[in-house]
């Protein structure tokens, strides 16, 4: 008797928690550790580079929207609720008695299944809609032509009088039409330049004020307000659609951040999505049903830290 009794007990052990759960629970771990890093890298290099006289790159100066950052962030939420009413489901069909119940429980279970994996895409395009607003910018790791200081305002001097050559000397007449503006405003475009060889204005406002990274920003722009003059805009305000300035102070230190944190953030919602089109197949094939339930608990509770981990990096990217 006492035997039996040690060999149910010896049975009994062990962690009150399936072999599955306590897997995933341990590669979380990990990818907790991973994003942490990159996180607190991004922080440390945030706080520790920058000065008041060369801030950290602002969301407007490298084209991040915040209604964009807010929209994706609303995708992923509205997500993981429907991961977790597909467990629901899956879960109360396996405790329904009448078929026609359980049969319409499972038939709820893949849709809000395809729910989840309709948004997981609509996140993804986003991030590629914003991936190629970068590329078009040259906002990318190395191709960011950075001024820090007025040490560098020779070098950038050349850069804005290549620029204005461009606009009074056209090679062709692609360039012509391209760089075409009027004398008063090619005008103020070479008093702007005699300022920063006198010293009077910095190379890096001559920049913000003209030059773009792909194309010159009209100077004779007719919205203005009363007692404001063209030169005092920014590129922005010159031309809404016109490319950022050529110059950001410490752009190829957040290009490098930004496509590291996003871009393995992405690969793992691609590999969420994957997992979820798998169930989606079984479920065309008539193999989903409630013996999918913790399969489905498991990779909710992975859809839920990839959810957790853009909660993270939204206002570090878009709001701060």
């Amino acid at each position: 008797m006492s035997h039996e009794a040690a060999d149910q007990s010896k049975a009994h052990m062990g962690l009150p928690l399936p072999n599955g759960k306590l897997a995933l629970w341990l590669f979380l771990v990990t990818e907790i550790t991973f994003f942490t890093a990159l996180i607190g890298v991004y922080m440390l290099l945030r706080n520790g580079q920058p000065t008041a006289a060369t801030p950290w790159p602002d969301p407007k100066t490298v084209h991040l929207v915040e209604w964009i950052g807010a929209l994706n962030t609303f995708v992923l939420i509205c997500s993981s609720l429907t991961v977790v009413l597909c467990h629901w489901c899956l879960h109360e069909a396996g405790k329904a008695t009448d078929p026609a119940e359980q049969a319409g429980l499972k038939s709820k279970a893949v849709m809000y299944l395809g729910i989840t994996l309709a948004l997981g895409l609509v996140f993804l395009g986003v991030k590629a809609v914003e991936y190629k607003a970068k590329f078009d910018h040259q906002i990318l790791p190395g191709r960011i032509f950075e001024l820090k200081n007025e040490a560098d305002n020779y070098r950038y001097l050349v850069h804005v009088r290549g620029q204005l050559e461009k606009i009074v000397k056209p090679k062709d007449d692609y360039e012509k039409k391209h760089y075409a503006v009027k004398d008063e405003a090619l005008a103020k475009c070479k008093e702007l330049l005699k300022k920063i060889e006198d010293g009077e204005v910095s190379a890096k406002r001559v920049n913000e004020t003209i030059v773009g990274t792909k194309k010159v920003a009209k100077c004779d722009t007719p919205v203005r307000r009363e007692g404001e003059s063209d030169i005092d805009k920014g590129i922005l305000d010159l031309d809404p659609d016109a490319h950022l300035a050529f110059s950001i102070p410490y752009g190829n230190l957040w290009a490098s951040c930004y496509f590291a944190m996003t871009g393995f953030h992405a690969i793992h919602v691609l590999g969420g999505l994957v997992v979820f089109g798998v169930y989606l197949v079984l479920a065309l094939l008539g193999r989903f049903g409630p013996d999918c339930e913790l399969d489905i608990e498991l990779t909710g509770l992975y859809w839920h830290f990839v959810d957790i981990v853009w909660i993270f990096l939204f206002p570090l990217l878009y709001l701060v």
